[in-house]
């Protein structure tokens, strides 16, 4: 999903939306067209279990869809904080360091943070994922271990050496939440179990056409819409998902650090 951009993704949805009404009437001129023309009201005592039992078990499996999504999503989203408050902090401990490792360190942050939110931003496969944040944390672990010093650099040294170990831990993570989790099974139980309760509302009689119609539509809309949710939820780092604010703010700070503030 994140391969659409902003306009590709609004326009997913505006699809799903004007599909949604269109399954809709389809549904409801499928049933006028099955049942006979005689069939009133009275009918829909006879359909109501089958309602009631897809509408419990398809409102259970998506309620359920819904909230592991959000979960994730909100996971990936304090994953992507800590990280990028980890970077000002390692930016800050900078300042205890003696030339030229400092300054070295400095531009390794700043390409690590560069990277992350332009090339590697939302990408989900390896194979495309940028070589110049893991290329910097190697050189970070490069020049710490190389550093040979006092007593006090070797405790300032040790200290971020144990942070660079929690970015290279929240990275991973990050990019393996970038990846989706909802299997390809439980997207084909969740859209036929759309389709059968939408055809099941299709095939209830009212005694308006017209109104039939549009309570089936807004049955419709909001289940493709809670299923657009699913989709946003299972990609966090798409066009309506997490944001890579936190590391442009971890940028501002590592200026403010440069300037001595």
């Amino acid at each position: 999903m994140g391969d659409f951009g902003a306009i590709g993704a609004w326009l997913l949805l505006a699809v799903v939306v004007v599909g949604a009404v269109l399954l809709a009437v389809g549904s409801v001129w499928l049933g006028s067209r099955v049942l006979s023309g005689d069939t009133g009201p009275a009918h829909n005592s006879a359909l109501s279990p089958f309602m009631t039992v897809v509408g419990l078990v398809y409102g259970a499996l998506l309620g359920f869809t819904v909230v592991v999504g959000w979960q994730e999503f909100l996971s990936a989203e304090v994953n992507v904080a800590d990280e990028a408050s980890t970077l000002t902090t390692m930016c800050r401990q900078t300042v205890a360091m003696p030339q030229p490792e400092q300054s070295q360190m400095r531009e390794q942050l700043r390409k690590y943070a560069g990277a992350v939110q332009g090339p590697e931003w939302g990408k989900q496969n390896f194979d495309r994922i940028s070589n110049r944040g893991r290329a910097a944390i190697t050189d970070m672990y490069r020049i710490v271990g190389s550093q040979q010093s006092s007593a006090a650099s070797s405790a300032i040294n040790q200290d971020f050496l144990g942070r660079l170990t929690v970015l290279a831990s929240d990275r991973s993570t990050r990019i393996l939440d970038a990846k989706p989790r909802i299997p390809s099974l439980l997207w084909c139980s969740l859209i036929f179990g759309g389709l059968v309760l939408i055809t099941l509302t299709g095939f209830l009689r009212l005694t308006s056409n017209r109104g039939h119609q549009i309570l089936t539509g807004a049955v419709s809309v909001l289940l493709g819409l809670l299923l657009y949710l699913v989709l946003v939820l299972d990609h966090p780092f798409g066009p309506l998902g997490v944001t890579s604010q936190p590391f442009a703010h971890a940028i501002t700070v590592f200026d403010a650090v440069d300037s001595g503030t």
